[in-house]
């Protein structure tokens, strides 16, 4: 998922209908548009298992519908990572490989995982990126979920204050 570079104007004059100079979506418009992005939580999300009026599943009844998650690996963080399994759409890679000296390090797959990017976006052996390069590039880098859901909120406050919008 890339998103369009922001401009000046997408704080000031950016709306979900806008069109840059050459018809291609401001970045506005394309955070509204972005698809596979997984349902925002709400409140009624704490009440248990339930489906949204849109559709889909919640993040709680993604995880009741796909399995239990495994507590004895992940303690007490096993719901949040079963969930996020279930939202990415492929298991947790192992968190840990061993170091030069035998003793385990983070792994860098883990973190890509952790922050919801492509397998391989940054540590496909192909790009031929050392660990502590990829682990450096990882903890620079934007967590894009994480973006989207702030233009979202952003954009709602837009649509709020816009006179003449639904």
């Amino acid at each position: 998922m890339l998103l369009p570079t922001p401009k000046a104007t997408d704080g000031t004059k950016g709306s979900p209908g806008q069109r840059g100079s050459r018809g291609d979506l401001t970045l506005p418009s394309a955070a509204v548009r972005t698809p596979g992005l997984p349902t925002t939580p709400r409140a009624s999300d704490a009440r248990g298992a339930v489906r949204h009026g849109d559709g889909g599943a919640n993040p709680h009844t993604a995880v009741v519908e796909s399995g239990r998650p495994d507590t004895d690996r992940w303690g007490v963080y096993a719901s949040a990572v079963a969930r996020w399994e279930v939202l990415l759409g492929r298991p947790v890679p192992e968190p840990t490989q061993p170091g030069r000296h035998g003793r385990p390090v983070l792994a860098p797959p883990f973190v890509e995982w952790l922050m919801g990017l492509g397998q391989g976006h940054v540590t496909d052996p192909r790009l031929g990126v050392p660990r502590t390069a990829a682990l450096r590039v990882l903890g620079n880098g934007v967590v894009p979920h994480q973006a989207v859901a702030a233009l979202r909120l952003l954009l709602c406050a837009h649509r709020q204050a816009t006179p003449g919008r639904d």
